[in-house]
Formats: C-alpha cells, sequence, structure tokens
C-alpha cells in the first residue's frame, strides 16, 4: 500500500486530506470558516462514522512516534473538532454575526498538530 496518506482500512477518507487533514489549528479554522455547510457535512457524516476507530488506532501509539499515516489520520480527526462545532454548535460554517475573513489570529496550538 505504497504511498497511502491513511492507514489501510481508512482510504476512504483520504479525499479529505488535503481539504481537512491539515496540521495546524489555524490551518483547520480557516478551512472551516471558508467551507460551505455541504462540504462540512459531507466530511463530518463521513468521518463521525469512522472517528471510534480512528481514535481508537491513535491511541495505540505514542504521540511523539505516530507513523505518518497515523499522524494524518489524527489531523483528519482534529478537522473533524472543527466541523463539528459548525454542525453541532454554530449551525454554519462561522460563529453567527462574525464576519469572514476576520481578525481572529491563532498564534499557535499545542504541539503535535497544534
Amino acid at each position: 500500500m505504497s504511498g497511502a496518506r491513511l492507514p489501510e482500512g481508512f482510504g476512504d477518507l483520504e479525499r479529505y486530506c488535503d481539504t481537512w487533514g491539515l496540521h495546524t489549528t489555524r490551518e483547520r479554522h480557516a478551512v472551516r470558516c471558508g467551507s460551505t455547510m455541504e462540504e462540512i457535512r459531507d466530511f463530518y457524516d463521513a468521518m463521525t462514522d469512522r472517528a471510534a476507530e480512528a481514535c481508537d488506532l491513535i491511541d495505540s501509539y505514542a504521540l511523539d512516534s505516530l507513523p505518518p499515516q497515523v499522524n494524518n489520520l489524527m489531523a483528519l480527526v482534529l478537522g473533524l473538532a472543527q466541523a463539528h462545532v459548525a454542525v453541532e454548535i454554530h449551525g454554519q460554517p462561522r460563529a453567527p454575526g462574525t464576519p469572514w475573513p476576520n481578525s481572529l489570529k491563532i498564534v499557535r496550538g499545542l504541539p503535535m498538530l497544534g
């Protein structure tokens, strides 16, 4: 399975890697705010079905030694957190009444895909 961006068994999620599998909080936030609800919902539905399985696999590794494919899967799970905000909290890509683009600057996130 050379060239695979995600672990075996998660190939159905590869189509989301370029958009939602980003490696910083700032990038993931920008994707959510710049996406349509249809795009967000498509990703949200696909990831929600696989999130528990993905988290179980991620949890089987030490965070400081994730293989690249597992690291990419973790980025998708973190992307799901952004999609969740739109679907479950705001009901739209951005918080109600906020302009886009806005002046919010996420300076840094947590280590490991922050």
